[in-house]
């Protein structure tokens, strides 16, 4: 049986992704994002309340907060062209939503806490 190392733990965020956003007829390069990103990403949401389900309530999520966690999501994980996360926020409104939603997919976040951070 194979032993994990630490060299195979810190592969994972050496993953590239080429993705096209189509708002700049233009191609990004993407990587996911490790657990210690996530979770700075997920402090910046806060609590979010459950339904009844146990699913997340994203009637309860504050709309700021979702773009805020989204513009760091995409600043983590864009590799070409590196940007800041002020820079992010200059991007066209809705690009920065699209890239941080295909980051989230890539570094392993479900279905369900990726529509709360839409």
């Amino acid at each position: 049986m194979k032993k994990l190392t630490k060299e195979d733990i810190l592969k994972g965020k050496d993953k590239r992704e080429t993705f096209r956003v189509d708002a700049y007829d233009s191609d990004v390069v993407l990587r996911p994002l490790t657990d210690g990103e996530l979770s700075e990403v997920f402090a910046v949401i806060g609590n979010v309340p459950l339904k009844s389900d146990g699913t997340p309530d994203g009637g309860q999520v504050d709309i700021v907060k979702n773009f805020k966690a989204l513009r760091l999501v995409t600043s983590l994980g864009l590799v070409e062209p590196k940007l800041s996360v002020d820079e992010v926020g200059d991007m066209k409104f809705g690009v920065p939503e699209q890239i941080g939603t295909r980051i989230l997919e890539i570094s392993g976040i479900s279905s369900a806490v990726k529509k709360e951070l839409r």
